[in-house]
């Protein structure tokens, strides 16, 4: 795998041969989210994946990092890559930025993990749900030490449930730097970014989408999600033991439903 740093780029590791496909992580995670199933979807693709600006180790916007804003941002790294177009998988807020750089035209196919921008709301329970959940895991990760107790397996497994769906499956030293990463970020400018926004235009993509839910996910649920805003022939897959980041839950069944998208 090899890391790379285009200045005034995100960060991004690419891997593998085949058709593009680029992997965008949610909020407050980092590309190594992905790293379970790279070396699977490796073997027919060539994977990018990438910090979004703030995160990992890209340098933040200068601006409000809005969803159109880190989606131009992708944009111009799809640009640097040469790819008119590539595969789109993205997690949370990466499955919102996957859709709205398939609205201008650059996906062959979005694969959507838990996608976050579909409410039906953007108030009420849920909302308020999404609101006191982040604050437990980002405040959780300030706490002096938080890092270390992440090596934890039981520790690690009772604070983190719902954010993944089998917690335990994380190697510790990839839980103490994702807390690392989680209490550095540019979290709360993102998320205050996203405040009363709700992604639209959905009916303009002409290529296939698949948007998978998790039975474990507080965040992102099913009912609560407008499904209406994409084009009515979206292909739905559910899993009961995925948590809202599952790429550690379940790694081959995560790339098969990936691959299985590109081909929808």
């Amino acid at each position: 795998m090899t890391d790379i740093d285009v200045s005034g780029l995100p960060r991004y590791s690419r891997t593998g041969r085949g058709a593009p496909m680029l992997l965008i992580h949610g909020i407050g995670h980092r590309h190594h989210m992905w790293d379970p199933v790279i070396p699977i979807l490796a073997e027919h693709f060539d994977t990018v994946s990438i910090d979004l600006p703030g995160f990992g180790e890209s340098e933040p916007l200068g601006d409000a990092p809005s969803p159109a804003r880190l989606a131009d941002r992708v944009e111009l790294l799809l640009d640097e890559l040469g790819w008119s177009s590539a595969h789109l998988v993205g997690n949370s807020l990466g499955g919102w930025l996957s859709l709205e750089l398939a609205r201008r035209g650059r996906a062959r196919s979005v694969c959507a993990l838990m996608p976050a921008g579909l409410w039906r709301s953007t108030g009420g329970t849920a909302r308020v749900r999404r609101q006191v959940l982040f604050s437990v895991w980002v405040n959780g990760s300030r706490l002096p030490g938080a890092a270390s107790l992440m090596r934890r397996s039981m520790l690690r497994t009772v604070v983190l449930f719902g954010l993944f769906g089998r917690p335990w499956r994380i190697p510790s030293a990839v839980a103490a730097d994702d807390a690392r990463n989680l209490a550095t970020c540019d979290f709360d400018r993102t998320m205050s970014a996203l405040e009363g926004t709700r992604f639209d235009g959905g009916h303009e993509i002409d290529v296939p989408i698949t948007v998978v839910f998790g039975g474990r996910d507080p965040l992102i649920r099913a009912a609560e999600t407008d499904l209406g805003k994409l084009p009515s022939l979206v292909a739905v897959v559910a899993h009961k033991h995925l948590g809202h980041v599952p790429t550690w839950d379940d790694p081959d069944l995560v790339a098969a439903v990936i691959e299985d998208s590109t081909s929808a």
